[in-house]
């Protein structure tokens, strides 16, 4: 069961992102596939993601347009994020958004 101060970082993560006039279509739906990897990983500071999940939440097809939202969202200072280039160690995210 998630508590009411975790749903309140949700919320403020969705009110960012829907408030931004700079994002894409393509980038609020990798948005939308990070917070589904970070509310599986109950919520931690930082949170593993792999390439290939987050480009089937977000029905992204291409790697090209994948690592352009990727950097774009850096560039926005939406999240932190730091590669792995290991087939099996997944990628760590995290927030960069204010009160979360």
């Amino acid at each position: 069961m998630i508590r009411i101060g975790k749903n309140k970082k949700v919320l403020t993560i969705l009110a960012t992102i829907s408030s931004d006039i700079n994002i894409s279509i393509t980038d609020t739906a990798l948005l939308h596939a990070l917070v589904n990897y970070y509310m599986r990983a109950k919520h931690g500071d930082c949170f593993k993601v792999s390439r290939s999940g987050l480009m089937k939440i977000s029905k992204i097809s291409s790697t090209r347009t994948y690592h352009k939202c990727i950097k774009n969202l850096i560039e926005l200072g939406f999240i932190n994020y730091t590669p792995s280039y290991h087939p099996k160690n997944g990628s760590k995210v995290s927030w960069k958004i204010n009160g979360v």
